[in-house]
């Protein structure tokens, strides 16, 4: 039996929309969460964007689009179990063919096709358990000798202390 399940090169980190989550204002640390997820976009080819529910991902993108110029029907999009089977095969072609800057999911896009474009996964909040914060940002790399590159960003305290122990307990191997 041979585990290769880090045979491959990963770049984990855990990001902060501030420095004191318990003393700035809600709208302070949402404002700043949205500014480093478009900039995180922009660094980067293709970007995958999970939450932990089918309308937070639909909320995350209806604020990129409203907050910031650049994204539309063309370049970003909304995959969960929610949207017409159709429409979730059309934004997974598109994946495949790398002609999306960003797609935020639920949980619907963490198993099946390779998407080989996908350059960063974002993790929004806690994906509650290190098997799933691993198949997660397993999404992007998915190519020979690329590195999984996945940030997680925690909006509250309780977050950041469990995705603190999350991305410690994946780096060592738990899985």
């Amino acid at each position: 039996v041979v585990d290769a399940r880090f045979a491959r090169e990963f770049d984990l980190e855990l990001v902060s929309p501030t420095s004191d989550l318990v003393n700035t204002p809600r709208d302070v640390v949402n404002d700043r969460f949205y500014r480093h997820l478009d900039e995180l976009i922009g660094e980067h080819t293709n970007t995958l964007v999970f939450t932990n529910t089918r309308s937070g991902a639909e909320r995350v993108l209806h604020n990129l689009r409203e907050r910031f110029d650049g994204y539309d029907e063309g370049n970003s999009g909304c995959h969960h179990g929610s949207l017409s089977k159709d429409r979730r095969q059309e934004i997974e072609r598109e994946l495949k063919e790398g002609a999306l800057d960003v797609v935020t999911t639920s949980t619907s896009l963490e198993l099946g096709i390779d998407m080989p474009h996908i350059d960063l996964v974002v993790q929004v909040g806690s994906p509650k358990s290190v098997a799933a914060l691993l198949q997660r940002v397993g999404r992007a790399g998915h190519q020979l000798g690329e590195t999984v590159t996945g940030r997680v960003i925690a909006l509250d305290r309780d977050e950041l202390v469990e995705c603190a122990v999350m991305i410690k307990k994946a780096t060592e191997g738990f899985v």
